[in-house]
């Protein structure tokens, strides 16, 4: 399993006032079965499949990621401008 790199992509993290940088399928499988701080909705779960999907080979790292992003606005934790974050 080959760890899939994506454009990073700018979290909330559990510890207030701390953001989280996610550039890998890897790295947001992880935080979004250990590190989720928001709801875990509808699309927290399909987030977590598009990952699966990504590191066997049967999806994207840009459709993981996409479905990342998506869960992360619905749980509000998305952060979208962060040319200044570097975490």
């Amino acid at each position: 399993m080959e760890n899939i790199y994506f454009k990073s992509v700018t979290v909330e993290s559990a510890q207030p006032g701390k953001l989280r940088n996610i550039s890998s399928v890897t790295k947001a499988a992880d935080f979004l079965a250990n590190e989720w701080p928001g709801k875990r909705g509808r699309l927290h779960g399909l987030a977590q499949q598009a990952c699966l999907e990504a590191e066997d080979g049967d999806a994207t790292g840009e459709m993981a990621r996409s479905v990342f992003v998506e869960a992360a606005k619905e749980a509000e934790i998305y952060v979208e401008n962060t040319s200044w974050v570097h975490y």
